[in-house]
């Protein structure tokens, strides 16, 4: 149980990693083939770059289990984690008060949609790796 942000959002970015290991497992176990990176987003810098920039240090030591897997996970080259901003969060469409003018430009590219991911990779921001 983590009480600040840091560590609890540290937590969570480990459970991400470990559910996004158990789907590709299970996809390869049920023969799909799994070759590409995966992706995971965050809304807290912080802990964002703490993970993906190989030479940074961790502060506090309280988290250093849920950094290392995070950190193991995208060095192997598994995971891509990037920084996202929570007013353009659709997850966090769920979690804020927000009102028609500010969740319907998250809803509205949600349900039309075409399933077109053959620009993902020109839409997301490098990192540097």
């Amino acid at each position: 149980m983590e009480t600040a942000t840091f560590g609890s959002e540290f937590s969570s970015a480990k459970t991400g990693v470990e559910q996004i290991m158990d789907l590709r497992n299970t996809l390869r176990y049920m023969g799909v083939p799994v070759g590409h990176v995966s992706y995971m987003f965050g809304d807290n810098q912080s802990v964002v770059t703490q993970s993906t920039i190989p030479h940074s240090r961790l502060g506090k030591r309280s988290c250093a289990l849920a950094y290392h897997r995070v950190r193991e996970a995208i060095a192997a080259g598994f995971i891509r984690f990037y920084y996202l901003k929570g007013s353009t969060n659709p997850a966090d469409m769920l979690s804020k008060h927000w009102g028609h003018p500010q969740a319907w430009p998250l809803i509205k590219v949600l349900l039309f949609w075409r399933g077109d991911t053959g620009d993902l990779e020109d839409a997301i921001p490098s990192t540097g790796e």
